[in-house]
């Protein structure tokens, strides 16, 4: 059982609901947590035009219908307001003040551009509303001095307890299930480190485009939309020393430690990729370089994982929709008796989506005579989908007050700061075909033994 704090938010405020993640993601997980029991206050969606609370309903009910179940939109509607904001106008946050009712202590979700932000938390302290929580979804910043100046000026509004900052990722149920995999099997747990690893590889890939998202996705690209945070994050979750304590604090303190572990990337550690076709899509810049390809190599600065590379590779309009994260042990030294064919490196696979499973690679003798053998994958655990939506998860955990599956301020700095040499600069930039793996280029940096594609679902 988690340890929360002791006053539950008593409100929701939810900014950028007009946008399409509130369309897909949001409505759907505020809805599970009505039905959960965990959302009993007012919402308030907040946009910028004056569409009045109707329509704003109605584009809550077609994002529910869309997702398979309106069945408490009735009740939603109840609890739901709306209100159009001036982000330069203060004053026109009052409405979210009157909206709110007698609620003071509100969870604040901004889903917005990370320029927004101070704007929200000002104006949100000027109308008497910073006795709540404010959460921020990602990225947070745009590099390492960005990011901390951005914790700096909303200090000066929200102490740092009260922030919130908002990976999806880390709310995902299988990358939870990575750390408890880990902790509840001391076999595993033992093995993972360079005395026993080879490689390590992460494989974020998505059949699509940017796909409605082009005008943001041009500004950031694959290294700031999904490896400065999710696939960072990842690393963490894989690598770093398990708490001995319980509890977020615990938690979060030992992934900021193993991300301030990474060393930083250089131009000889990523290869990047545009699909052939990008510029034609809605909202790209005329001759735009943003990446929808990256492939990485990352190395851990610490005894338990020197020498150990890591290998990210992440990437839109790829072969299949999928992400997977490969443990490859070290092969064994010699044949085994009189099989000339060394056995097959073991490996553990976690499978995050969007199907998942954790499965173990070993080896087993073949049937008859011959000491020989043949590899095989034992399956440990599948499940067709995340039966929790993330945004459920992270949502419901931020109006209680816990922060385990939100990023530290020095974890999100660290991670910018393994990045920050490689995005913005003129490295080169490869093109690929749609549903291939991405550029040939990125063979240079092909982990030992070969890239592992993952299977479509």
């Amino acid at each position: 059982m988690r340890t929360l704090d002791a006053t539950r938010s008593d409100g929701l405020v939810f900014f950028g609901a007009t946008g399409d993640l509130a369309h897909k993601q949001i409505f759907p997980a505020l809805q599970a947590l009505v039905k959960a029991g965990r959302l009993d206050m007012p919402i308030v969606a907040v946009g910028r035009k004056d569409i009045g609370v109707e329509a704003m309903a109605a584009k809550m009910k077609e994002s529910l219908d869309e997702a398979g179940d309106a069945s408490l939109f009735d009740r939603m509607k109840q609890q739901f307001r709306y209100v159009a904001v001036d982000y330069d106008d203060p004053k026109t946050f009052e409405g979210i003040e009157t909206a709110l009712g007698g609620a003071r202590r509100p969870l604040s979700y901004v889903a917005l551009p990370a320029e927004t932000f101070e704007k929200v938390a000002k104006n949100l302290a000027a109308v008497g509303l910073a006795g709540g929580r404010l959460a921020l979804e990602k990225p947070f910043g745009h590099d390492q001095a960005s990011a901390r100046a951005l914790t700096h000026a909303l200090h000066a509004y929200f102490p740092e307890d009260a922030i919130f900052r908002l990976d999806h990722f880390l709310g995902k149920e299988p990358v939870e299930g990575i750390v408890y995999f880990r902790a509840a099997n001391p076999f595993i747990e033992s093995a993972l480190d360079s005395e026993h690893v080879e490689s390590i590889q992460i494989t974020m890939a998505e059949t699509f485009g940017a796909k409605g998202r082009a005008k943001f996705y041009d500004s950031v690209g694959a290294m700031r939309d999904v490896v400065q945070n999710h696939m960072l994050e990842l690393v963490a979750c894989l690598t770093m020393d398990l708490p001995a304590a319980p509890g977020h604090a615990a938690l979060q303190k030992a992934r900021s430690e193993l991300l301030a572990q990474v060393h930083t990337l250089a131009k000889k550690d990523i290869v990047r990729g545009q699909a052939r076709g990008y510029l034609d899509e809605e909202g790209v810049e005329n001759g735009s370089t943003t990446e929808t390809f990256a492939a990485v190599r990352l190395h851990i600065d610490s005894p338990r994982w020197n020498g150990v590379p890591i290998y990210i590779r992440a990437g839109k309009s790829l072969a299949v929709t999928a992400t997977e994260a490969l443990v490859t042990w070290k092969p064994a030294k010699r044949a085994v008796l009189d099989d000339a064919t060394k056995p097959a490196r073991n490996h553990l696979r976690f499978r995050l989506g969007p199907d998942t499973a954790i499965a173990i690679g070993a080896n087993v003798k073949k049937g008859g005579e011959a000491m020989a053998g043949e590899a095989v994958e034992l399956e440990l655990h599948r499940t067709n989908k995340d039966t929790l939506r993330p945004y459920e998860r992270l949502i419901g955990d931020a109006i209680d007050g816990d922060q385990t599956l939100f990023a530290r301020r020095d974890a999100v700095e660290h991670s910018w700061r393994v990045v920050d040499p490689v995005i913005g600069k003129p490295t080169p930039l490869h093109l690929y075909e749609p549903g291939s793996w991405g550029p040939d280029e990125a063979q240079a940096l092909t982990p030992p033994g070969g890239w592992y594609d993952p299977a479509p679902s």
